[in-house]
Parts: structure tokens; sequence; C-alpha cells
């Protein structure tokens, strides 16, 4: 079945008032003692119940994790049924995904020293596919973009390729690279192209790079997002402000050389048929898009430390984003194996009447075809979606050891600290596991802990 996309909820979803599991009768009792144990304890206990999985399943909060359970060995049987092979990279991380804190993997034993309450947490999978997991490897990796920016005005850059080269790049993964070296060579141009004096000083800008590979709508559609430094620095360490980025320069010179290294790509791996056809759609989009490819760069108020920590905050949440939030997922049905959500269109983002945005969308479509959309963006194994470079490459001959940096380490501390499993857990629901309703914190108890794999981040 092809996806059926509407601008109406295409289902009756009924309304029904939000089920507040910590007001169950048979937990007052808990409740209670929370409560004789302060109000901190009472409201963490009051949250903890809230967000236990049977409250989240009662409110209607569909997962990722329980759709890919229910169905992934008989989409593994249709695809081998088609002789349509599944790249091993996608195996890993979605049977990885699925068995997540499940507790014959292992698991970490807590109890109360004061009275005997017990938690058990399952280990994480630390795929990137997974919800819970990929978020910490995103908030982690949004930390060290943080971690790396200077003290200067930043700015965020889309790099979108024509739709005619998604299929290449759906077909011949070794193309990402290409497109990330692509928007390198672009602004290395911008600031060396026609400076001989820029060439000498080898003058840079820094900038930090993240692949996308979906849309809202979850097509297959590879662009790039680009956080960039408004200076550049050159061998000698001097630092100077560029604020002026050229879009007719930028659309240009990013078409010609990802068209180039493209083709290049196929000479250099013995394509010499696919070398052949993509010459002839190389000419068409130079003959068709005499603009060069879609580049957006508008620039924002940065003139203080907070203004340019909201800029690059905003990116590095932007550019790890994933393909799906399971708040956008209104209904699984089971029986008919169909799922049914919605997605803005990022066309209504630069639309002010309301009347003229194209609106919500709402998709109806079978598992299958879900299942297929979220796999298709999960990378190759050990490929690294987000890149650093000029002075902010890892190697770069360029120093920038004395420049201020946009953080202090006591920022960087706090936000390494808030890492963890347990902190993750009081940021985003507000609430402790390990607080008792007692009023004590649990303790690990090593001896009754179960481990066939053992990770810091779990401990």
């Amino acid at each position: 079945m092809t996806s059926i996309v509407t601008d109406f909820l295409p289902i009756e979803i009924k309304s029904q008032p939000y089920y507040v599991h910590a007001k169950q009768a048979y937990l007052q009792d808990q409740l209670l003692r929370a409560a004789k144990a302060g109000q901190d304890v009472y409201e963490n206990e009051y949250n903890k119940l809230n967000n236990c999985s049977y409250a989240l399943k009662e409110n209607n909060h569909i997962s990722i994790q329980e759709i890919f359970r229910d169905n992934w060995d008989d989409f593994k049987a249709y695809c081998a049924s088609i002789n349509k092979p599944i790249r091993s990279s996608i195996l890993t991380n979605v049977e990885a995904m699925i068995n997540c804190r499940n507790f014959k993997n292992g698991y970490l034993f807590y109890e109360c020293p004061k009275c005997g309450e017990m938690y058990v947490r399952g280990l994480s999978c630390h795929s990137r596919f997974c919800v819970s997991c990929g978020k910490k490897y995103r908030d982690a990796r949004a930390n060290e973009i943080a971690k790396t920016c200077i003290y200067a005005p930043h700015r965020h850059i889309t790099w979108t390729i024509d739709s005619s080269l998604r299929n290449y790049f759906q077909k011949y993964k070794g193309l990402y690279n290409e497109l990330f070296e692509a928007v390198n060579d672009a602004l290395t141009y911008l600031i060396q192209g026609k400076s001989k004096s820029a060439k000498k000083r080898n003058e840079r800008l820094g900038f930090i790079s993240t692949i996308h590979t979906f849309g809202r709508d979850m097509k297959f559609n590879p662009h790039i997002h680009t956080l960039i430094a408004e200076c550049t620095i050159d061998n000698e360490g001097n630092k100077k402000p560029y604020s002026f980025f050229n879009y007719e320069s930028l659309r240009k010179s990013f078409m010609n050389q990802l068209l180039k290294r493209t083709y290049n790509y196929f000479k250099n791996n013995d394509l010499k048929d696919v070398a052949r056809n993509f010459y002839k759609l190389k000419c068409e989009i130079y003959k068709n898009k005499e603009n060069g490819f879609y580049v957006h760069a508008p620039q924002t108020e940065c003139k203080n430390s907070k203004q340019i920590k909201r800029i690059v905050n905003y990116v590095c949440r932007y550019a790890g984003h994933p393909a799906m939030s399971e708040s956008r997922i209104l209904k699984y049905d089971k029986d008919k194996k169909m799922v049914y959500y919605y997605y803005d269109p990022h066309e209504d983002d630069a639309v002010i009447d309301e009347n003229d945005k194209i609106g919500r969308q709402y998709v109806t479509e079978s598992v299958f075809d879900f299942i297929k959309k979220l796999i298709i963006h999960i990378p190759e194994e050990k490929v690294h979606t987000t890149r650093y470079y000029g002075f902010y490459a890892n190697h770069s001959s360029l120093d920038i050891k004395h420049q201020p940096k946009l953080y202090k380490i006591s920022e960087i501390n706090e936000m390494k600290s808030n890492q963890s499993w347990r902190q993750r857990l009081i940021s985003s629901y507000k609430y402790d596991p390990l607080l008792c309703y007692c009023g004590a914190t649990m303790v690990i108890v090593p001896d009754q802990c179960f481990f066939t794999g053992y990770s810091k981040e779990d401990g």
C-alpha cells in the first residue's frame, strides 16, 4: 500500500480524559507516605507514577519500539521473499533498539537503604536509531559542538541538493562524503577563491556540518546543516570578522563542486555506465539550474553571548532531531497493520498568513511502508554524520587555543553532568528514578546486578 496523505484527519480518535495513573486508589498509601517525606518527594512520586509505561500506554502514547517489535520479523521475511537484502547496519541498529532495556540483556539493581524498596533498570542498547539512546547520542554531540565553538557570531546554513540526485545518493552511500566535501569546497572558495593573499595565509572559516537524509514527511532528501562562525583565522592566528555570505556564489559553487565530485566518484569507482548516465543529467542540471542549488543562510542577531548561544543551541538541536518523533504518531492499528501520523510542511514556516499555508498533513500507511521510511535513514556503521572543518577541524593547522570560547568550562561540565540517565529523566520528566517514596535515595547493589555487557552511561 502506498501512503495516503490528506489535509484532514482520516480517522476518528476517541477523545478521552488524560489518564492520571497516580490517582488510582491502590496507590494512595504510597503517595501518602511520599507526602509525609515532604512536598518534593510527593511531587517526584506523582510524576514517576504518571510516566510509567502503563500510564503512557493508557494515554495513547505509541512507541516506535512497539511497532518494530510487533512487525520486524514479518518485515524481514517480506524483504527476503522479494529478494531485497537489508543492510547490516540496519539489522544491527533495529534489533538493538527492539531489545533496549530488555532484562535478559542485563540490568542494574537498586535498593532503598531505609525501607527496602527496589528499582531495576534494563541496560541501554546504545543504538542511534533508538528513541531514548539516540537522544543521549544527539545531546552528547550537541555538547561537543558547543565545547568547540569560539566566542563569535554564528550562522545556520542549509545546503540542499536537486531532487534528481536523490536516487543516486540513496543507492551509493559513498556520495555522502562528496556532499560534505562539496560544502567545504564552496566555503573555502568563498574565502580563498579569488584572493592570492588569503590562500597564502591559509585564511579559513570554522564550521561544523551535519547531514540529514530526511524531510518532515520522512522521504529521502539528503541535505547538510552547517553551523559556521562569522570570522576567519589564518596561519598567524589573526582573526577577522566575516559576515557577508554571497548567496549567488555559494549556490553556484556548491552545485559545481557537488556535480563534479559526484561524477568523479562514479568514474573512480569503476561505475562507467552510471558515470555516463550521470554526465547527461549533469549537463541538464547546468542548463536548468543557472542560479545553482538552494542554499539558505539567513543572518540572525548575534550581538552578545546570550544571542550567540541561542543560535548555537538551536542549530545543535535542529541538526540532531530524529526522522520521526513519537508524539507525531496518532494511532497504531495492530490488527490492520496500519500507522497514522502527521507532519507540518516545511514550506509553511515562512508563510505568515494562515490562509496561505498548506496546513498540517495527515498520513495513513501500512506498517511496512512506515518501517521502510524510517530504516532508510540509518547510516552505515562508523560513518560520522557530523564533521568539523576549517579552524574547527580536529587536526587543523590553524591555532584557536588562544581564542576565547563561547562556553565556560563550568557550563560545559554542567552540560556533561546532565547526560547521565538519571539526570536526563529528571530534566525531561521531572522525576528522580532513585528517589524512594520514603524520602531516601536508592543505592546500587552490585551483587544483584546482571551484566552481559557494561557501559559507564548505564552505571
